[in-house]
């Protein structure tokens, strides 16, 4: 495997954490402003409407991994089923 094709992988995964960062950190803001007045705690009627976006969004994130992951997992087996035969 060449140098770049690796830097590329690791750029990758760098950002991918960094997202999960942002999200995590983001959220943070609606753990500090909770109020249980407004309902369940984590519920889309406590949440403000950016954060509902946000949360939305962190969903799809994990989706989006799951499916690359599927799709490396997929194509590893490729790759390694036909070189044994």
């Amino acid at each position: 495997m060449r140098i770049s094709k690796i830097f590329k992988i690791i750029l990758f995964i760098i950002f991918d954490l960094l997202v999960f960062a942002f999200f995590g950190i983001y959220m943070m803001g609606y753990d500090d402003f909770y109020n249980e007045s407004q309902g369940e705690y984590f519920s889309f009627s406590s949440m403000n409407t950016e954060y509902k976006i946000v949360w939305g969004f962190y969903n799809l994130w994990i989706i989006l991994n799951c499916v690359l992951f599927v799709y490396v997992l997929f194509k590893l087996y490729k790759k390694f089923r036909f070189e044994n035969e």
